[in-house]
Protein backbone atom coordinates (compact mmCIF):
# COMPACT_ATOMS: atom_id res chain seq x y z
CA UNK A 1 0.00 0.00 0.00
CA UNK A 2 1.16 3.22 -1.23
CA UNK A 3 1.70 6.16 1.48
CA UNK A 4 -1.10 8.31 1.99
CA UNK A 5 -1.15 12.06 1.69
CA UNK A 6 -0.47 13.14 5.11
CA UNK A 7 2.02 10.46 5.40
CA UNK A 8 4.21 11.66 2.17
CA UNK A 9 4.03 14.78 3.38
CA UNK A 10 5.78 14.10 6.97
CA UNK A 11 7.87 12.78 4.90
CA UNK A 12 8.80 15.10 2.54
CA UNK A 13 12.04 16.64 3.47
CA UNK A 14 13.49 13.95 5.31
CA UNK A 15 17.48 13.73 5.18
CA UNK A 16 16.77 10.15 3.61
CA UNK A 17 14.86 11.42 1.25
CA UNK A 18 16.73 14.08 -0.06
CA UNK A 19 19.54 11.36 0.27
CA UNK A 20 17.24 8.78 -1.99
CA UNK A 21 16.63 12.37 -4.85
CA UNK A 22 20.20 13.39 -4.62
CA UNK A 23 21.20 9.79 -5.88
CA UNK A 24 18.32 9.76 -8.68
CA UNK A 25 19.92 12.83 -9.99
CA UNK A 26 23.07 11.01 -9.99
CA UNK A 27 24.49 13.54 -8.09
CA UNK A 28 27.33 12.45 -5.50
CA UNK A 29 27.70 15.93 -4.41
CA UNK A 30 24.45 16.55 -3.27
CA UNK A 31 24.00 13.69 -1.85
CA UNK A 32 27.49 14.58 0.38
CA UNK A 33 25.93 17.14 1.46
CA UNK A 34 23.37 15.82 3.39
CA UNK A 35 26.17 13.70 5.21
CA UNK A 36 28.24 14.35 8.50
CA UNK A 37 31.74 14.74 8.13
CA UNK A 38 32.47 11.48 9.87
CA UNK A 39 30.02 9.06 8.05
CA UNK A 40 29.75 5.77 6.68
CA UNK A 41 28.28 4.06 3.85
CA UNK A 42 27.01 0.43 2.79
CA UNK A 43 25.95 -0.73 0.07
CA UNK A 44 23.48 -4.56 -0.41
CA UNK A 45 27.28 -5.68 -2.06
CA UNK A 46 29.26 -5.31 1.44
CA UNK A 47 31.08 -2.20 -0.02
CA UNK A 48 31.15 0.39 2.75
CA UNK A 49 32.94 2.83 3.41
CA UNK A 50 33.93 5.38 5.75
CA UNK A 51 34.68 9.29 6.32
CA UNK A 52 33.90 11.91 3.97
CA UNK A 53 36.29 11.27 1.23
CA UNK A 54 35.64 7.50 1.53
CA UNK A 55 31.78 7.71 1.12
CA UNK A 56 32.51 10.65 -1.75
CA UNK A 57 34.35 8.55 -3.76
CA UNK A 58 31.99 4.93 -3.17
CA UNK A 59 29.30 7.11 -4.34
CA UNK A 60 31.12 8.35 -7.02
CA UNK A 61 31.71 5.26 -8.48
CA UNK A 62 28.18 4.10 -8.33
CA UNK A 63 27.05 6.56 -10.05
CA UNK A 64 29.02 6.71 -12.40
CA UNK A 65 28.23 3.01 -14.11
CA UNK A 66 24.56 4.60 -14.21
CA UNK A 67 23.02 6.54 -17.09
CA UNK A 68 19.83 6.90 -14.61
CA UNK A 69 18.32 5.50 -11.52
CA UNK A 70 14.84 5.95 -9.84
CA UNK A 71 14.19 5.08 -5.80
CA UNK A 72 10.38 4.78 -5.32
CA UNK A 73 9.36 5.38 -1.21
CA UNK A 74 6.52 2.41 -0.80
CA UNK A 75 6.84 2.77 3.54
CA UNK A 76 8.99 4.99 5.25
CA UNK A 77 9.60 5.41 9.42
CA UNK A 78 11.48 8.09 11.35
CA UNK A 79 12.00 7.40 15.20
CA UNK A 80 14.90 8.79 17.18
CA UNK A 81 17.13 10.34 14.86
CA UNK A 82 16.59 7.10 12.63
CA UNK A 83 15.13 6.86 8.95
CA UNK A 84 13.66 3.78 7.18
CA UNK A 85 12.69 3.56 3.61
CA UNK A 86 11.17 0.56 2.06
CA UNK A 87 11.94 1.13 -1.72
CA UNK A 88 11.71 -0.09 -5.45
CA UNK A 89 14.61 0.95 -7.25
CA UNK A 90 14.97 1.03 -10.97
CA UNK A 91 18.57 1.52 -12.97
CA UNK A 92 19.40 2.51 -16.15
CA UNK A 93 23.41 1.37 -16.82
CA UNK A 94 25.18 3.55 -19.82
CA UNK A 95 24.99 1.01 -21.95
CA UNK A 96 21.27 1.21 -21.65
CA UNK A 97 20.16 -2.27 -19.77
CA UNK A 98 17.02 -1.45 -17.26
CA UNK A 99 16.69 -3.10 -14.13
CA UNK A 100 13.23 -2.36 -12.37
CA UNK A 101 11.45 -3.04 -9.09
CA UNK A 102 14.36 -4.04 -7.19
CA UNK A 103 13.53 -4.00 -3.46
CA UNK A 104 15.62 -1.80 -1.37
CA UNK A 105 15.38 -1.42 2.43
CA UNK A 106 17.53 2.13 3.74
CA UNK A 107 18.72 3.05 7.65
CA UNK A 108 19.94 6.08 8.16
CA UNK A 109 20.91 7.80 11.03
CA UNK A 110 21.79 11.46 11.73
CA UNK A 111 21.41 14.55 13.56
CA UNK A 112 22.06 18.38 13.47
CA UNK A 113 25.18 17.75 11.31
CA UNK A 114 23.82 15.30 9.01
CA UNK A 115 23.68 11.55 7.83
CA UNK A 116 26.08 10.09 9.72
CA UNK A 117 25.26 6.32 8.80
CA UNK A 118 23.61 5.00 5.59
CA UNK A 119 22.94 1.26 4.95
CA UNK A 120 21.30 -0.17 1.69
CA UNK A 121 19.70 -3.78 2.31
CA UNK A 122 18.70 -5.21 -0.60
CA UNK A 123 16.60 -9.20 -2.06
CA UNK A 124 19.32 -9.49 -4.46
CA UNK A 125 22.60 -9.62 -3.03
CA UNK A 126 24.71 -12.20 -3.82
CA UNK A 127 25.30 -15.16 -1.15
CA UNK A 128 28.07 -14.25 1.41
CA UNK A 129 29.99 -18.15 0.73
CA UNK A 130 29.45 -18.44 -2.98
CA UNK A 131 32.63 -15.75 -3.55
CA UNK A 132 30.68 -13.70 -5.85
CA UNK A 133 30.30 -10.80 -2.51
CA UNK A 134 34.15 -10.25 -2.97
CA UNK A 135 33.16 -8.51 -6.18
CA UNK A 136 31.73 -4.81 -6.24
CA UNK A 137 28.18 -4.80 -7.58
CA UNK A 138 25.96 -8.12 -8.11
CA UNK A 139 24.76 -10.23 -10.92
CA UNK A 140 21.54 -10.34 -11.75
CA UNK A 141 19.38 -11.25 -14.75
CA UNK A 142 23.15 -11.73 -16.40
CA UNK A 143 23.52 -7.84 -15.62
CA UNK A 144 25.89 -6.57 -13.24
CA UNK A 145 23.64 -4.33 -10.56
CA UNK A 146 24.84 -1.33 -8.99
CA UNK A 147 24.77 -1.63 -4.68
CA UNK A 148 22.51 1.48 -3.89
Amino acid sequence: MAPSEHEQQRWKGSPLEEFLRALDQLDPDAAMALMASDCRLLTVDGRHAEGADGVHALLTEFLGTLYATEHRVSAHWHLEGVWIAEVDATYEYKDRVRIGDVPRAFVARGGPDGLSDVRAYGAHEARLDDGTWRRQGLEFAGHWMPPL
